[in-house]
């Protein structure tokens, strides 16, 4: 209920006091979304696939988007008085892939680019189910910015493998946990400089659940890690095995075939 009519520029910097409660996580308006990034993500899949001139371009102009909203972001928060110089700075992961993923696809860096990509694509679809936009009674400037992040995010990374810019190699997964533990102390740096930061949500829990109470909810975290590695993993783990019995029966046929004629 919003507690008093608000201007736009309490629309603008999240005048919270003013904008009134929302519904909160799981309301009509957050199970749509997310129903839509999935089905997104999927005609995304397909069609970057089979344009793939297209896809590198839509991503080129997404990841100069991404930057643009996320400086403007940066700068309105400052000046606004919102939030002090520090505090704006890339600490949270997905505010940090803002400008990683964009860095590496538009210099063409494939070294470590891997957990990048995992990152990039896994940080924006946790964040858009678990992230709680709905608390106010209408998504603000920064809520809005923010859900488009977190949708281009995913989007970026599909057409990454959907091109085939960029091949998954198993052996080299260690890279997504080296990044994710740089991540990790990057993001203490800020928690442990600024009073009361939670980036990353290392020191208090960013989930609406914890699947060990009364235990640190690091925990979770881990779990979580380690089920979002299987779930990535797999699937590339089944399509070497599917292309090294394709790559056998058709070599045991030229060898049949060579047998035979000689």
């Amino acid at each position: 209920m919003t507690c008093a009519s608000f201007t736009f520029y309490d629309w603008l910097i999240e005048n919270k006091e003013v904008m009134g409660t929302g519904p909160g996580l799981w309301c009509p308006l957050h199970i749509t979304l997310m129903c839509l990034l999935f089905a997104w993500l999927v005609a995304a899949a397909f069609i970057f696939h089979k344009h793939k001139q297209f896809a590198m371009t839509f991503t080129k102009v997404l990841c100069w988007l991404m930057i643009f909203f996320r400086l403007f972001r940066m700068g309105l928060l400052f000046f606004s008085g919102s939030q002090s110089f520090v505090e704006v700075l890339p600490w949270h992961l997905c505010h940090v892939m803002s400008f990683v993923f964009p860095l590496f696809f538009l210099t063409k860096t494939k070294k470590f680019f891997l957990p990048v990509l995992v990152v990039t694509f896994f940080g924006g679809i946790l964040t858009f189910i678990f992230g709680d936009y709905y608390y106010l009674s209408t998504l603000s400037f920064l809520h809005i910015e923010s859900l488009w992040l977190h949708f281009s995010m995913p989007t970026v990374a599909v057409a990454c493998l959907a091109t085939g810019y960029f091949k998954v190699k198993i052996k080299e997964f260690w890279q997504v946990y080296v990044g994710l533990l740089l991540l990790c102390g990057w993001s203490m740096i800020a928690n442990l400089s600024i009073k009361g930061a939670n980036y990353l949500y290392l020191m208090k829990n960013g989930l609406p659940f914890n699947l060990f109470p009364g235990q640190s909810h690091l925990l979770t975290y881990l779990v979580l890690i380690l089920v979002i590695s299987v779930i990535t993993i797999t699937p590339f783990v089944a399509y070497e095995a599917a292309k090294k019995r394709r790559e056998d029966k058709e070599f045991k046929t030229i060898m049949k075939i060579l047998t035979e004629k000689i």
